[in-house]
């Protein structure tokens, strides 16, 4: 049987560099007969009109070059940024600006180099610093990137964004105890922190700690909506055999997100493993392809439930199905194999 497993790799990229995207576009589009007229939106009329009256206010442009990067026009925002620092080269969160596009364009060596600008301008900026931080992490120099950390500690001991950076360092060197010690930290220092209680529940439920339960369901009230902290309470309840309170997280994740395969199979494996529900599973198994028509774990896994409940013919079909999505499907190849040279399968 296979599991779908809960191990989180938390992305390097983007912990501090975090794109906002709003709904809005740059351009509103409406038909009329077969002409379309765009209409631009408020806040950009309002910032064009300002530069045509003022087209040397870099802090004008600055302002436009960030809102075209909230809406990920980087194209606009990079010549707005450019026009800005051609008029005025001296203001340290122009750079900051800068190395926000040059991160999410992967120029990231640019982007390093206008932070370093940006602290030689502002020796106190612990937002460069720790996006520096979030550079060397990424590159795995973690010595580096954990010096430009205590830089900023130095300046704002009290900066949660610092220690949960510190916490992932030590995640990636594997050092456990002092990546906890440093999320928790994150936490003391701020209450809402969703990422470091996501991590502090990875990071325990790795060790097989309880404690990962409680971290979860404070991420929930957070953002009662999150797939992901239902989905990994649900897995940390299943790992520990916690039966119910798992079925009870994927129930309520579904909730969420009626269209989460991954909460339809972990349940089946519930029902079919732990419970021996075979028909219950069999549901659950069928629901999770009706999402994912080429879920090939599933077939495979509902395949299993039928063959133990001795329909072979259903079985085969399973079986054969993941075969024809996956011709490299292992154990579906071997079960296959067995039932049809007769060989009772173990």
């Amino acid at each position: 049987m296979i599991i779908k497993n809960c191990f989180k790799i938390f992305p390097l990229i983007a912990l501090l560099f975090i794109v906002s995207c709003t709904n809005n576009s740059t351009k509103t589009e409406t038909k009329t007969n077969d002409t379309v007229a765009v209409k631009t939106p408020e806040e950009l009329k309002m910032l064009n009109d300002q530069l045509k009256s003022n087209p040397k206010d870099a802090e004008l442009y600055h302002k436009r070059a960030q809102y075209f990067f909230d809406r990920k026009d980087y194209t606009s925002s990079m010549a707005d940024m450019t026009s800005a620092m051609n008029i005025d080269s001296s203001k340290a969160e122009y750079y900051l600006t800068l190395s926000d596009i040059y991160f999410v364009t992967n120029l990231t060596s640019k982007s390093k180099n206008a932070l370093e600008k940006c602290i030689k301008l502002d020796d106190k900026n612990t937002i460069a610093m720790l996006k520096l931080a979030e550079l060397f992490l990424y590159v795995r120099k973690y010595k580096e990137s954990i010096e430009y950390i205590n830089m900023a500690l130095k300046i704002d001991k009290l900066n949660a964004k610092a220690y949960f950076m510190k916490g992932m360092n030590y995640k990636e060197m594997k050092d456990t105890a002092k990546a906890i010690s440093s999320m928790q930290t994150a936490v003391e220092q701020d209450q809402k922190y969703y990422n470091a209680y996501i991590q502090l529940g990875i990071l325990c439920a790795a060790q097989h700690n309880s404690l990962a339960v409680q971290y979860y369901k404070n991420a929930i009230k957070i953002k009662p909506k999150s797939t992901e902290a239902w989905y990994d309470l649900g897995k940390c309840y299943q790992d520990m055999g916690s039966w119910s309170n798992a079925i009870a997280s994927y129930n309520n994740l579904l909730k969420v997100d009626a269209n989460n395969k991954y909460a339809h199979y972990n349940t089946g494996v519930i029902y079919f493993l732990a419970l021996k529900k075979y028909a219950e599973a069999i549901d659950q198994y069928t629901q999770a392809i009706g999402i994912d028509p080429k879920y090939t774990e599933a077939y495979y896994a509902r395949g299993i439930c039928y063959k133990e409940m001795k329909n072979m013919k259903e079985a085969e079909k399973d079986f054969v199905a993941c075969t024809s999505i996956n011709p490299d499907f292992e154990p579906a190849k071997e079960v296959l194999k067995e039932m049809n040279s007769g060989v009772k399968s173990h």
